[in-house]
């Protein structure tokens, strides 16, 4: 269960046999592909039966465990969870699930900390970056952090991570 991936949420019910309206942290991949996932802290296992489009990030999604409104309902702001197995790979593209742990560093290579986090908010993503003892909260923009895949590692102008962290 370690190796799973949040790839949306669900917000309300939709309709009256039990689908939920989901709304998917993916960008660029469509929610139907996946057949099986797991619901909330729980991992709940559960099959999905059908996905519509409803706009841009949004699903209808009819779930096999959830065969009414009434129980649709009790799973509302509940995670859905994928093996990271079956999300597909691209060439070249890298996850940021899979950059936790990567060092944080100074354009002079000094370590700053290492990235243990991130919240995807959707007009942005805030990563989450431990000092020791301390973890601070930095906003994912190429103008204040990037990733270096040739160094492995996140890089930003020492003072701005000064600056900025909070």
């Amino acid at each position: 269960m370690q190796n799973l991936l949040e790839i949306g949420k669900i917000v309300r019910t939709h309709g009256i046999k039990g689908a939920v309206k989901v709304i998917s942290y993916l960008d660029g991949v469509n929610f139907s592909i996946f057949k099986h996932i797991y619901i909330g802290h729980e991992k709940l296992s559960a099959n999905i039966i059908k996905s519509q489009p409803l706009n841009n990030d949004a699903f209808s999604v009819q779930i096999d465990i959830l065969n009414s409104v009434e129980i649709a309902e009790k799973y509302k702001n509940k995670s859905i969870y994928i093996d990271r197995k079956e999300y597909p790979t691209y060439k070249d593209k890298i996850y940021l699930s899979d950059l936790i742990g990567v060092p944080v560093i100074s354009e002079n290579d000094k370590i700053l900390g290492n990235m243990v986090d991130f919240e995807d908010y959707g007009a942005s993503v805030i990563l989450t970056i431990k000092c020791g003892a301390v973890s601070y909260s930095i906003p994912y923009v190429d103008e204040i952090i990037k990733y270096d895949n040739i160094k492995n590692a996140f890089i930003i102008d020492e003072q701005k991570f000064k600056d900025l962290r909070v």
